[in-house]
């Protein structure tokens, strides 16, 4: 190839990139629809006619775009088509079959006789005449108690569009034919065209003088091979047994107008299985022979305490049979079971579920606490105080009930747990799901804790006393986890609470954030709080309860204890002055806890829920709480809520809201500085210095330094005290300096040190 042939290649090769990449970088202000317009035509009606006062046939100057005719296009599909006299499109244009351009089109009802006007995406405007013509109806049926039919026949020259329009001709098999521009078939039959029945009402009279408007129920004009078209009275609405009803519209003329309502059965729901995440197949016990799940739908209560709805899925029936899609984006979970409620009682309730039942049995002993009896023993995991939160995750009950504390398995059982939730109401109906597993029922108690005494036990704290005398035992005694710490207090009860002897007992079980209400006669209420730990200690069941922070009984007034879990005998008691605790000394255990010791043993755990204040000389403040169930008589340990204590210091002790006294008890001991006599013992000798073996040079006096950045004499010696095992074996040492050595011999002895260090470099 010569050489101007290449250059000539070279130019076209790059000619023909350039014309590939230009379109993609066109000048910015060239509007894309600016180009298309100059592509594409918007379609134009050529012919128009109104068949009847809810259609009209139009014919376009070809086939319209498919998403000018797509079902999810409906909302500016409508947008397309501008009318007069507020009429509008009901449903999106369906070409007929056998045509390329002729479109059937619902429309909202017309005006007999009104002049319209119609323009189609702005384009030349057409005038029409709104017809005066309805739809020819045959009969009325009822079909259930809320539902009733409205049935057309072709022989009765009516026709549904779904049998005469392209868009379901391969659906609807020897039911779908052709008619031409004039509607008549290949045997020259005219016929009366129903359109979409969206959004269509008719008018249904009682003789009883009720009048309720009737919808129509999607998508069932022209299904099971009919043209029957339901309507249904409003939700909640059903007829009236005996009563005649009529049935009037503004769209059809109906020969059999009325009929007679009749008491009709629900559908009965068979059995249901899961298809996916969000949809599943419900079978009714029998065909109903046409599509009565049709605007259907059901409430679905998981065991997990989760609800969903769930709608029928529109024409999906295959004999008994119909699917449910479940609706607002929820998610079905195969490993829980679902209740079947049918909304509006269109299908009777029955034990049927979606998903397998629930494999625990539960009991509700009292108004907080349930007995549940699982197919095998929890797991450590399950049962850890430590992941308390995790298993409140794992017990999920309905209106809006939960767990207080972990699981506790009963002694001598294998898979009995007594399980605290908070307060039950009475007569209530609960679901479970534990961890996720089919759901489980029962009904709140209304049974209340049978407590005998109260009494006042410090000026912020009172207890409320149970015995099991009276039949009441506290949970700890008859718990696994409990039972090697409880001695003879510890025994066995079976399922239904009853001991060896057949005593039977209610089970007080943790009262983790419990309260009561406290009511004074000088009109004082307060709500008081458990004390954790206290329940079961110092071999009572005596819980104590606590008043807010800063408040106090008042000497001399009467408080009254109420509850919504527990029933007191001897609910009131005199408030008195109580002198508080007494601390008598502290001693450190290790830098985040210590002992603190009584004057005496309060023969009960008083230190419960106390906090004491440290602070030491240099202000720091440390606040440590007491240690729960660590008391031994007036002993008790206490730690650090943050922080650590310092060595060599001393704190002062301070109970925190007057529970106690602690007249100067302080805890930890300060630093004694070693090797340093008092100046009043020992005079000053001077500083001693020796000097360096074969070193004689004559010292020469220091030069001044920036007292900002050279180290002190005092840090100096503190570094080299701190580090003297990396000291050089020269016998380099600090001088040693009394401590009332003046600032001459400091200054010397300074001198002397830097003597050294200037020699050795030298050296």
């Amino acid at each position: 190839m010569t050489q101007s042939k290449k250059v000539l290649s070279s130019i076209l090769v790059a000619t023909t990139i350039i014309a590939g990449v230009a379109p993609q970088v066109a000048p910015i202000g060239v509007s894309a629809a600016g180009t298309s317009a100059t592509t594409a035509s918007v379609a134009a009606i050529t012919e128009l006619r109104s068949l009847n006062a809810m259609t009209l046939q139009i014919k376009f100057d070809g086939t319209l775009p498919a998403a000018d005719v797509a079902d999810s296009n409906l909302d500016a599909i409508k947008e397309h088509f501008e009318f007069s006299g507020g009429l509008s499109i009901v449903n999106v244009p369906r070409l007929k079959s056998g045509s390329t351009d002729t479109y059937i089109v619902p429309v909202t009802i017309q005006n007999p006789g009104q002049t319209y006007t119609l323009s189609y995406k702005g384009g030349a405007t057409q005038t029409f005449t709104g017809s005066n013509v309805k739809v020819g109806i045959r009969d009325t049926n009822q079909v259930t108690s809320d539902t009733f039919e409205l049935e057309s026949f072709q022989a009765d020259d009516t026709v549904d569009y779904a049998n005469i329009i392209a868009a379901y001709a391969g659906g609807r098999g020897d039911q779908a034919f052709a008619v031409d521009d004039d509607n008549k078939t290949a045997a020259g039959q005219a016929l009366q065209v129903i359109s979409s029945l969206r959004d269509r009402s008719v008018t249904l009279t009682g003789s009883n003088g009720d009048i309720y408007t009737a919808n129509y129920v999607p998508f069932t004009q022209a299904s099971d091979r009919r043209q029957a078209p339901k309507f249904r009275l409003p939700a909640g609405e059903t007829l009236t047994p005996g009563v005649t009803y009529t049935v009037t519209s503004n769209w059809a003329t109906i020969a059999n107008p009325t009929f007679t309502a009749r008491a009709m059965a629900p559908l009965t729901i068979d059995s249901a299985e899961f298809v996916d995440a969000t949809s599943f197949k419900l079978t009714l016990a029998a065909d109903p022979s046409m599509d009565l799940l049709a605007g259907r739908s059901v409430v679905l209560k998981g065991t997990d305490g989760s609800e969903l709805t769930a709608s029928y899925r529109f024409s999906s029936r295959q004999g008994a049979t119909g699917t449910f899609d479940v609706t607002g984006g929820g998610m079905l979970n195969e490993a829980i079971a679902y209740e079947i409620v049918p909304q509006n009682n269109w299908a009777a309730t029955t034990d049927v579920t979606l998903g397998q039942k629930a494999a625990y049995k539960i009991e509700s002993l009292n108004a907080m606490t349930l007995q549940i009896i699982f197919p095998e023993a929890l797991s450590a995991n399950e049962v850890a105080d430590s992941n308390l939160d995790a298993i409140k995750k794992n017990f999920v009950f309905s209106d809006g009930l939960s767990i207080v504390n972990v699981p506790r398995l009963k002694s001598g059982s294998k898979s009995t747990y007594i399980v605290p939730v908070t307060v039950q109401e009475p007569g209530k109906t609960y679901t479970l799901s534990y961890k996720g597993t089919p759901v489980e029922t029962f009904v709140g108690s209304s049974a209340k804790i049978n407590m005998r005494d109260s009494a006042q036990v410090t000026n912020d704290t009172f207890e409320i006393e149970s015995f099991q005398a009276d039949g009441v035992v506290d949970y700890a005694n008859i718990i696994a986890a409990y039972a090697g710490g409880r001695g003879d207090q510890a025994f066995v009860i079976d399922d239904d609470n009853r001991d060896a002897s057949g005593k039977q007992f209610q089970v007080i079980s943790s009262l983790r954030d419990r309260s009561v209400t406290l009511t004074g006669t000088n009109g004082d209420v307060y709500t008081a709080n458990y004390v954790p730990f206290t329940q079961a200690s110092d071999r009572r069941q005596a819980p104590k309860f606590r008043l807010p922070v800063g408040e106090k009984l008042t000497p001399g007034v009467t408080y009254t204890i109420t509850s919504d879990w527990a029933d007191v005998a001897n609910a009131s008691f005199t408030a008195k002055e109580i002198a508080p605790l007494v601390i008598a000394k502290a001693e450190a255990i290790d830098t985040k806890s210590f002992e603190l010791t009584l004057a005496k043993d309060p023969g009960m755990d008083l230190l419960a829920g106390r906090q004491v204040e440290l602070k030491s000389a240099d202000g720091t403040t440390l606040v440590a709480q007491y240690r729960y169930s660590s008391r031994q008589g007036t002993t008790g340990i206490f730690d650090l809520v943050s922080g650590e204590l310092a060595k060599d210091t001393v704190y002062t002790i301070t109970p925190l809201n007057d529970w106690a006294t602690a007249t100067n008890v302080t805890l930890g001991e300060a630093a004694t500085a070693p090797g340093v006599t008092a100046p009043d013992k020992q005079p000053d000798k001077g500083v001693i210095v020796t000097p360096e073996k074969g070193n004689n040079n004559k010292p020469t006096p220091p030069a001044v330094t920036d007292s900002q950045n050279t180290p002190s004499v005092t840090d100096t010696q503190a570094t080299k005290s701190e580090n003297a095992n990396d000291l050089p074996k020269t016998g380099d040492t600090m001088p040693i300096i009394p401590m009332t050595a003046g600032l001459g011999a400091i200054l010397t002895a300074v001198y002397m040190l830097l003597k050294r260090k200037f020699t050795k470099l030298e050296d």
